[in-house]
C-alpha cells in the first residue's frame, strides 16, 4: 500500500481524523482531513496519551494510504473506537507533520487552543493488564465524595477533624499499590501533559475499559496537601499526589478559559476563585520535573500559557537547547514582573554546572535531570517578603549574547569561611524513624550537631535564634516573621523535637503542637542546600555545591542574595552558584547602605 504523505497545513488550519467503525482487535481506518480553526470548534474529541516506544509502532490505514503509529496511540484508537459511527479525534502524531519544523512551530504555539476547543480530552494511560483499574479508580472517588462531604460541612480542609475514612475490604498495603499502579503510568511523567489535560472543558481518565473524570483525581491531590494521613489510611505515598497539586495551583489555575473541569469539585473551584498572578518560571519549574523526548519542550510545552503572553517567545524547532534557554532567560529578565526571580531558578545539577560546562551558569536549565516528583522550592519567589535586592526597578542588566555573558548592577558584600554538607529536611523532621541511622543513634538533634560545628566564635541566644531562623530561610512567608514570633515557634519545635528524641510523650497543647509543625514545615526550606558561616559572622543558606571562598552579592532589583565563583579563566567575571538566603541582609538593608553611601556597588559579570 502507498504511503501516506501529507499536504502543506496553515496556522489558521488544523487537520481532524475521522476514525472510522470497528471492533476490537480490527484494524484500524481513518480520514484525515484540514478544517479552519474557527469551525472546528466544538466537534472533535482530543487525545492525550505518552507516545511510547518510538520503535514499536503498528501500521493503519489514512485516506486508504499506510501510516505507522505507536503502538500507545494505536490502543487508544481501539479504545475509543466506535462499533457502529465515525469518530472526529484530534491526535498529534497524525494531525501534525512531525518532519517539518515550520509546520510544527506554528501548530505547537497553537496548540492550547486544540485542546481547549475539544468536547473532550480523552486521557488514554494505557492497557489494563493487572486489572485493577476498576478498584483504583473507585478508591479514589469513594475518598473524593467523602472528603467533599466534610470539606461542605467545616468548610475549610484545615478544619476538618480526624478522619473516619471509607469502609474497604482491603488491606492498605493493597490499596497503596493499586494507588502507586495508577500514578505511575508514563502519562504522568510527560511534559506536554500538562497543557493537554489543563485547557480541556471536559477531561476523563481512561484504564483498560475504566473511565474516571480527571477532576476527581485533582481534587483528591488537593485535600492531601497538609493532611499526609489520608495517604497513611490510604497506604500510598503522598509525594506523586503532593506533586499534581502544584501542577493544580501552579499551572491549572492560571488558565483563563471559564469552561472548565477545574470548577467541577468543590474544592478545587474554590482554589480557583483565589487564584492570584502567578510566575511563568514557577510553570517551568514545574515542568522540570517531567519529562520530554525534544528537551527544547520543557520550554515550548508552556508557550500557551497566559503567564507566558508577556513574554513574546516563539517555538522555533531550528533553534539548539542552548539557543532556547538563552531565548527564555532574555524574556524573562526582560519582564518587569518575572525578572526579580529569575536568578532565584538557577538550579544546579552538578559541581560541573556551576563552572559552566553545560554552559552560562546564569541561564536556568529546565531539563529534567532525576527521577523525580519532590518539588524543590525557590527562596525567592512573587508573594514572599524577600526584597534584598530592593525594588524592581533597580534592575540593571546587559546581556552579551555572542559571549553569553550577563552583566547586572550589585554589591560584593561577604565571603563563605564554612559550608555544612547538604542538608536533609528529613533530618529536622519531629519523626525520629525519618532521621539518618548514625543521628538516630546518637544523643544529638541535627540541630545540635550544626550548632556545635558553626558556631564559632560567640554562642549566645541571640545567635542561636539568627542559626534556627536561617535553616527555614526566615519561614519563606508572604508575612514577615518577627523574632518573638520566632522564638515562641522555635521553642515549641524544641520541646517536640526532643520529647521525640528521648521517645517520650508530646506533652503539648494545641498552639504548641502548631507551632512544631510549622518550623518542621519550612525545614523544607533546606533541601538540596547547605548551612553556612560568613566571613563577617552571618548565618546563610546557600546553594549544595557552594564552597569556602565563595562570594556573597546582592544584586539590585533582585529578591535574594546569590552566591558566586571568580571564574578560573575570564578576569573580573563570576560564575553563579545560586540564590542563599542570608540574615541580615534580606529586607535591603544593603541597598539601604548603598543608598547613604556606605557601601559601593560595582559590575558584576556572570558568565
Amino acid at each position: 500500500m502507498e504511503k501516506f504523505g501529507y499536504e502543506s497545513l496553515d496556522e489558521e488550519h488544523i487537520r481532524i481524523i475521522e476514525l472510522l467503525p470497528g471492533s476490537d482487535m480490527d484494524s484500524i481506518k481513518c480520514n484525515l482531513t484540514s478544517k479552519p480553526r474557527q469551525d472546528s470548534r466544538d466537534t472533535y474529541d482530543a487525545i492525550s496519551y505518552a507516545w511510547g516506544d518510538p520503535k514499536d509502532t503498528v501500521e493503519i490505514t489514512c485516506n486508504n494510504k499506510s501510516m505507522s503509529i505507536t503502538a500507545s496511540l494505536a490502543g487508544a484508537l481501539r479504545t475509543v473506537r466506535s462499533r457502529h459511527s465515525p469518530h472526529r479525534l484530534w491526535a498529534d502524531a497524525i494531525c501534525i507533520n512531525q518532519q517539518r519544523s515550520h509546520e510544527k512551530n506554528h501548530q505547537v504555539k497553537r496548540i492550547g487552543q486544540v485542546y481547549e476547543n475539544a468536547r473532550e480530552v480523552m486521557v488514554w494511560l494505557g492497557h489494563d493488564k493487572d486489572h485493577v483499574a476498576r478498584e483504583c479508580f473507585n478508591l479514589i472517588e469513594r475518598w473524593t465524595l467523602y472528603l467533599d462531604e466534610q470539606l461542605q460541612i467545616y468548610r475549610h480542609v484545615q478544619d476538618i477533624p480526624s478522619f473516619e475514612p471509607p469502609e474497604f475490604d482491603e488491606s492498605d498495603r493493597a490499596r497503596g499499590l493499586k494507588l502507586k499502579a495508577l500514578m505511575s503510568r508514563s502519562w504522568f511523567s510527560r511534559v506536554w501533559v500538562v497543557q493537554e489535560a489543563g485547557m480541556a472543558k471536559e477531561c476523563s481518565l481512561l484504564w483498560g475499559s475504566q473511565r474516571m473524570p480527571f477532576a476527581t483525581l485533582i481534587e483528591f491531590a488537593c485535600f492531601c496537601n497538609g493532611r499526609t494521613n489520608i495517604m497513611k489510611l490510604m497506604g500510598g505515598d503522598d509525594a506523586t499526589f503532593g506533586f499534581w497539586r502544584m501542577v493544580f495551583v501552579c499551572v491549572f489555575r492560571t488558565y483563563e478559559n471559564m469552561t472548565s473541569w477545574r470548577r467541577s469539585r468543590p474544592l478545587i473551584r474554590s482554589l480557583c476563585e483565589k487564584r492570584t498572578a502567578g510566575l511563568f518560571l514557577d510553570v517551568l519549574q514545574i515542568g522540570k520535573s517531567l519529562s520530554a523526548t525534544d528537551p527544547r519542550d520543557h520550554i515550548y510545552a508552556f508557550l500557551g500559557n497566559p503567564l507566558a503572553e508577556q513574554l513574546s517567545l516563539e517555538p522555533d524547532y531550528e533553534r539548539s537547547e542552548g539557543d532556547v534557554y538563552l531565548d527564555a532567560a532574555s524574556a524573562i529578565l526582560g519582564s518587569r514582573h518575572e525578572s526579580p526571580y529569575s536568578l532565584c531558578f538557577v538550579q544546579h545539577a552538578s559541581a560541573d554546572e556551576v563552572t559552566g560546562s553545560q554552559g552560562p551558569s546564569w541561564i536556568p536549565r529546565w531539563r529534567r535531570v532525576e527521577e523525580s516528583r519532590r518539588m524543590f522550592y525557590t527562596i525567592g519567589n512573587l508573594g514572599l517578603s524577600h526584597k534584598a535586592g530592593g525594588p524592581a526597578n533597580r534592575l540593571q542588566y546587559r546581556i552579551d549574547r555572542a559571549q553569553k555573558l550577563l552583566s547586572v548592577q550589585g554589591i560584593m558584600f561577604d565571603s563563605l569561611t564554612w559550608v555544612s554538607k547538604p542538608l536533609r529536611k528529613e533530618n529536622f523532621a519531629l519523626d525520629p524513624a525519618q532521621w539518618d541511622p548514625k543521628l538516630r543513634t546518637s544523643n544529638q538533634t541535627h540541630l545540635d550537631v550544626l550548632w556545635n560545628e558553626a558556631a564559632v566564635g560567640v554562642r549566645n541566644i541571640d545567635r542561636y535564634h539568627d542559626f534556627s531562623f536561617t535553616i527555614v530561610t526566615g519561614y519563606n512567608n508572604p508575612r514577615f516573621i518577627k523574632r518573638r514570633e520566632h522564638r515562641t515557634i522555635f521553642k515549641a519545635y524544641l520541646k517536640a523535637l526532643h520529647r521525640a528524641r528521648n521517645e517520650e510523650p508530646h506533652g503539648l497543647n494545641d498552639k504548641e503542637a502548631c507551632n512544631a509543625s510549622r518550623y518542621e514545615v519550612n525545614a523544607r526550606n533546606c533541601t538540596k542546600r547547605c548551612l553556612a558561616v560568613t566571613e563577617h559572622g552571618r548565618f546563610a543558606l546557600v546553594p549544595q555545591f557552594a564552597q569556602v571562598g565563595d562570594q556573597c552579592c546582592v544584586v539590585l532589583g533582585m529578591v535574594t542574595p546569590f552566591v558566586v565563583r571568580a571564574a578560573d579563566r575570564m578576569a573580573g567575571c563570576y560564575h553563579l552558584v545560586g540564590e542563599a538566603y542570608v540574615n541580615g541582609v534580606m529586607k535591603h538593608e544593603l541597598v539601604d547602605m548603598l543608598d547613604r553611601g556606605e557601601v559601593s556597588g560595582t559590575e558584576i559579570r556572570l558568565v
